[in-house]
């Protein structure tokens, strides 16, 4: 009977400490060098689902936020409209222009089409469509955001061949992009993907999805992010709920 007992106590320490960890804030800091005059400061986040987004970890983003990137999974079924709307708020907190590149659950929101939701909150959506993103004289960069879910009607990106640009290239789900054949991959500089919440719940190392990270090839760099908020069960193990702060800087500076 001891033995029983102790095991139920184990496993219910275990589901404590599982959602503790899918409540979990890690900002993760990562820095890219290229051809620029002065720096770009992204903040991306992906796979909100049904969190509220921590406003106590926004406030420790203590750098000038450039522009925001949601990389899809913002809402899903579970989501009632005012939480959208409040987190969509707390993610102007900066001032930064917006945007929005749809995941596969968000058009599961049930009380009012989420496309016309955020263009009502200036968060611009990005569905198969590219955009030139202009920050005075820094970093010329091309945004381009990939939509296999059709959110809007569809539209063909133009992928703008423009050498001298930085391109950057968000699609939810890191599979579309690398099934791209490789002149389309290599077009990209930076790539954000998100989706796999990184297996959410690994056990001794095995998930359906492989850890989430940065990867760096020889003509790009891919971030798979493993998300912030978690799909079904509130539950992560040997994951982390994250987001994003990519610094894009000079060649030669050296952000500490």
């Amino acid at each position: 009977m001891e033995w029983f007992l102790s095991l139920i106590g184990a496993a219910a320490l275990l589901l404590m400490y599982m959602y503790f960890k899918a409540r979990g804030n890690y900002i993760d800091k990562h820095e890219i060098y290229h051809h620029a005059s002065k720096r770009l400061n992204i903040f991306f986040i992906s796979d909100v689902h049904n969190r509220v987004i921590n406003e106590k970890m926004l406030r420790r983003v203590e750098d000038n936020v450039d522009v925001v990137i949601v990389g899809g999974d913002l809402v899903d079924k579970r989501v009632p409209l005012h939480r959208l709307i409040t987190n969509v708020k707390r993610l102007k907190r900066w001032g930064a222009p917006v945007y929005f590149i749809p995941g596969n659950n968000d058009h599961e929101l049930t009380e009012a089409r989420i496309v016309d939701v955020l263009k009502n909150e200036s968060v611009h959506v990005l569905s198969n469509q590219d955009v030139k993103l202009s920050f005075d004289d820094r970093l010329p960069c091309t945004l381009s955001g990939v939509d296999p879910y059709y959110l809007t009607s569809r539209r063909h990106a133009s992928y703008i061949h423009d050498t001298k640009d930085f391109h950057l290239l968000v699609v939810h789900d890191p599979y579309v992009f690398q099934k791209m054949n490789k002149e389309d991959r290599d077009r990209f500089s930076l790539v954000l993907t998100g989706h796999t919440h990184g297996g959410q719940i690994r056990l001794f190392g095995f998930g359906p999805y492989t850890r989430g990270g940065w990867f760096t090839k020889e003509d790009y760099t891919l971030l798979i992010s493993e998300g912030y908020g978690t799909s079904a069960v509130p539950l992560r193990l040997s994951t982390r709920a994250e987001c994003h702060m990519i610094y894009l800087l000079p060649e030669r500076e050296d952000r500490y």
